[in-house]
């Protein structure tokens, strides 16, 4: 986790675990005469900076071709199984956080000064605000490189429409803090991009933050040291906010899609929750994510489970 001053916090480190998929990628052989196993070392590469649960690997799968040869390593079965991830569903199943995570956890981020906005908006990366890829492709907004296994690949980024609109607009009103699932050594490097004066984040919260159960990486907002009922999360992947589903704003995936205006159009909400006591109860009505919840059953064929096919 990084403050925006630059500092990081002693609970989060910029080595990678050596334990981590990311490393355990890089030991694949990426310099190998076989064509297709350079793309599927790479595309999983790419997976591992960034986030890897079932629901996202389905989404990018239909998008990204980069993302696609990684998933049609998996068999048919497989497939069909991603096809049948329900995110309301992994949380209906999702077990209490104090039987998931240690009693104690230290808070992340320093209290927030008396110039900060009481409310605080965290906000997801990767298809939410951007979307990148490692396939060289047309329209791009920036591209930065990233080195690993001693080779540069570079990384190409667009932008969601009005993403800087909206970010001008909500960091003046609130206490932007970017909580992604995603590798430091990827996401720092596009958030330098996106605010090199840092003066739209805050925050930054990075994978090694995040609570890893059952293949999905999952954003433990009371890591934050907020007052949870002025807290926001907006992410695209409801699972993410798992544990603290009275706080989420789910937004759908972004990819490439010109005409996009989510963010402009969730840009009222956000601003009605300006001096509310409590944001819970308005997010709840808005969204209405206990009653999906309530509702989502697994299907006989495929039982309630979620997880990363690449950690099988």
């Amino acid at each position: 986790m990084e403050d925006a001053d630059g500092s990081a916090s002693s609970s989060s480190s910029r080595d990678l675990d050596a334990q981590s998929p990311y490393d355990r990628l890089l030991a694949l052989d990426t310099t190998s005469s076989d064509s297709n196993r350079n793309l599927d070392s790479v595309s999983a590469i790419y997976l591992a900076m960034t986030t890897s649960s079932k629901l996202e690997c389905v989404d990018e799968r239909s998008q990204d071709s980069l993302i696609t040869s990684v998933c049609n390593m998996e068999d048919e079965e497989e497939d069909e199984e991603l096809d049948e991830f329900d995110p309301y569903l992994f949380i209906k199943n999702l077990p209490n956080l104090s039987s998931v995570v240690p009693t104690f956890r230290p808070v992340l981020l320093p209290k927030q000064t008396r110039s900060c906005p009481p409310i605080s908006l965290v906000l997801d990366l990767d298809e939410t605000l951007v979307h990148s890829t490692l396939e060289p492709c047309d329209e791009v907004d920036f591209t930065f490189p990233v080195h690993f296994n001693e080779e540069e690949h570079m990384v190409y980024v667009r932008c969601r429409p009005h993403l800087k609109e909206f970010m001008e607009r909500v960091s003046r009103l609130f206490e932007i803090i970017i909580f992604t699932a995603s590798q430091s050594i990827y996401a720092e490097q596009l958030l330098n991009v996106l605010d090199p004066k840092r003066k739209l984040f805050r925050h930054r919260v990075y994978r090694d933050s995040c609570v890893f159960f059952d293949g999905n990486y999952l954003k433990d907002l009371s890591v934050l040291g907020r007052d949870l009922s002025r807290v926001i999360i907006v992410d695209n992947s409801p699972q993410a906010f798992g544990f603290q589903v009275e706080n989420g704003v789910p937004i759908e995936s972004w990819f490439n899609d010109p005409s996009d205006k989510e963010l402009l159009n969730l840009l009222p909400f956000l601003e009605s929750l300006i001096g509310a006591e409590d944001v819970r109860p308005m997010i709840a009505k808005k969204f209405n994510l206990k009653e999906k919840i309530d509702a989502a059953v697994a299907s006989p064929e495929y039982p309630a489970e979620a997880g990363d096919p690449f950690e099988r």
